[in-house]
């Protein structure tokens, strides 16, 4: 296509000029030579360009789909995060939950607890009472024999 350009350019060139109006006189015959020839290139240069546009378009189409696949594969993951979010938040609630339940369980453990060491000193209270109050009737048991039984040689003061 570029020669048949050439020789237009050519033919442009070598024809004459008139000498009032610029205007040119170009053999006809050479002329319409050069267009059919250039009519004959034409298709191939269509081709060409049929070729390109169809590449041209199945790049777009590929690009396309390509930006397509990104943006679900981006919303894909945008999702999962979402329900990770959700999973930790969910477990974070849990977590507070399970402590908030062990803290009530450990406060009535305690309570528990101290109740059943109160009930263990009020009952070992209760047998210290009654071991002093044997002691001490032991001890009055032992006074009224000594004092009854008469003097003995040693005063209690200086046992």
């Amino acid at each position: 296509m570029q020669s048949l350009i050439q020789q237009l350019e050519r033919l442009v060139d070598n024809a004459m000029r008139m000498p009032v109006g610029g205007k040119l006189l170009i053999d006809e015959g050479a002329m319409r030579h050069l267009v059919e020839e250039m009519r004959a290139a034409l298709p191939d240069g269509q081709h060409e360009a049929q070729r390109l546009t169809g590449e041209r378009e199945r790049i777009l189409s590929d690009a396309r789909a390509q930006a397509r696949r990104i943006v679900e594969d981006a919303h894909a993951q945008a999702g999962t995060r979402l329900d990770d979010q959700t999973v930790v938040v969910a477990a974070r609630q849990r977590a507070r939950d399970i402590i908030a339940e062990s803290e009530k369980t450990a406060a009535q453990l305690r309570a528990d607890t101290d109740q059943y060491v109160m009930n263990q000193f009020s009952m070992m209270e209760a047998r210290l009472m009654r071991v002093l109050r044997e002691v001490q009737a032991g001890q009055r048991a032992l006074t009224r024999q000594q004092g009854a039984g008469g003097a003995t040689d040693e005063a209690p003061s200086e046992r």
